[in-house]
C-alpha cells in the first residue's frame, strides 16, 4: 500500500511539473480537480495532490536553477519583501501545495456529491 501510494505520488509529481512548465501555474489547480474527481478518498487524494505538486514546483526550481542566478533572485526578491531567500523558497512551494489540495478537495466532493445523486438517494442538508 505504501509503495503504491509513493509511486502514485511520485508520478503525480511528474504530472504536475511537465504540466506547469507546458501550461503555467492553472494547471496546478485542474490537475489537482482531476486528482480529486479520480482518486479514491481512502487514497487521501487532497493531501496527496499537495506534497505532488510541492515535489513537482521544488523539482522546477531547482531545474531553473541550474540554468541561471535563481539563488540572487531570490535574495534580492526576498530582501523586497522582508523574506530570507528560504523563506521565499518555502512560500513559492506551499503555493501550489495549497492550489492542489483545494481542488482536489473540490474534485472529492463533487465526486461524492454525483456519486449520491446517481444512487438516488435523497440530499439533504441539516438546518442545525
Amino acid at each position: 500500500m505504501a509503495r503504491r501510494t509513493l509511486a502514485q505520488v511520485g508520478l503525480l509529481a511528474i504530472a504536475f511539473a511537465l504540466l506547469t512548465y507546458a501550461f503555467g501555474w492553472l494547471a496546478v489547480p485542474v490537475l489537482g480537480l482531476v486528482w480529486g474527481l479520480l482518486a479514491r478518498a481512502w487514497e487521501r487524494p487532497a493531501f496527496n495532490a499537495a506534497i505532488a505538486a510541492g515535489l513537482g514546483w521544488a523539482f522546477l526550481l531547482i531545474w531553473t536553477a541550474t540554468q541561471g542566478p535563481a539563488m540572487e533572485l531570490a535574495r534580492r526578491a526576498g530582501g523586497v519583501m522582508g523574506l530570507p531567500s528560504a523563506g521565499l523558497v518555502l512560500l513559492t512551494v506551499s503555493y501550489p501545495m495549497l492550489l492542489a489540495w483545494s481542488a482536489a478537495v473540490l474534485g472529492t466532493v463533487g465526486r461524492q456529491f454525483g456519486a449520491r445523486a446517481a444512487s438516488g438517494k435523497r440530499i439533504v442538508r441539516s438546518e442545525t
